[in-house]
């Protein structure tokens, strides 16, 4: 479009630019063949898009393998809203640590780890509850983390399935928030097991099995086709992977 400068990009060229970028990135790579890459040396920023869950879960894990293997790397985590369908995984973000409830087109992924649910209670004075009773639950107030917004998650379909609901009293934005809310308020969180045993450490809080069968979660590893074959992508993709099973 003219102005009085020259001339500026349509809103449609600005909406295909990320595309075109990774598009000509992808180019590049099958005419020259891939960069050569080497872990000690590199002072590449990597980017991981991830809740703060996955941070707490994967995050300690990764930065010690990077600093083992490649100690000139930066890391730097990002929101999940920078993901904006795949067109952060298509720009700049290396990959994609969660829960997604589909796979965005152009992308792959990788299953990480499966875990299931378990509830973060106030520790009791005498012994905790190996398991809440169905009353108990449903009595009690929760407080829900909500990802980018969601109004409902697993726990709440797996309820309304057995036509039950719970008494949602708090809803808050970061898993983080959680044991402080129980320890101090004596709301129930439901959560998945490996991020509630690494916050039970620290905060006065007991676990507890659900009173049924919520089912499991699966985090994957999600990552565009313009890092497939990135030797650089590809070697965090691996450090991911170690950190996972690591946990």
């Amino acid at each position: 479009m003219r102005n009085a400068r020259g001339l500026s990009p349509t809103p449609r060229a600005l909406a295909l630019q990320p595309e075109l970028e990774a598009l000509m990135r992808s180019v590049r790579l099958v005419l020259s063949g891939p960069e050569h890459f080497d872990p000690a040396t590199t002072t590449r920023e990597f980017q991981v898009a991830c809740a703060d869950y996955g941070i707490t879960i994967l995050g300690i894990r990764l930065v010690e393998l990077l600093r083992r293997q490649a100690p000139g790397a930066r890391l730097r985590f990002v929101p999940l809203e920078r993901l904006d369908g795949s067109e952060g995984l298509a720009s700049e973000i290396d990959v994609h640590v969660g829960m997604p409830p589909r796979i965005p087109t152009g992308c792959h992924s990788h299953p990480l780890f499966d875990d299931r649910f378990v509830c973060m209670v106030q520790k009791p004075n005498g012994v905790a509850p190996r398991r809440l009773s169905l009353k108990e639950y449903l009595r009690a107030l929760h407080v829900r983390v909500s990802v980018l917004g969601s109004e409902q998650d697993p726990i709440d379909r797996a309820l309304a399935k057995r036509r039950l609901t719970r008494t949602i009293a708090l809803t808050v934005p970061h898993f983080s928030a959680l044991p402080a809310i129980v320890e101090s308020a004596g709301y129930v969180a439901t959560l998945s097991r490996r991020l509630a045993e690494t916050q039970a450490r620290s905060a006065r809080v007991a676990l507890c099995e659900p009173p049924l069968a919520l089912g499991e979660r699966a985090t994957r590893m999600v990552w565009h086709t313009r890092t497939d074959a990135d030797p650089a992508a590809r070697f965090l993709r691996t450090l991911v992977r170690e950190a996972a099973e690591g946990g």
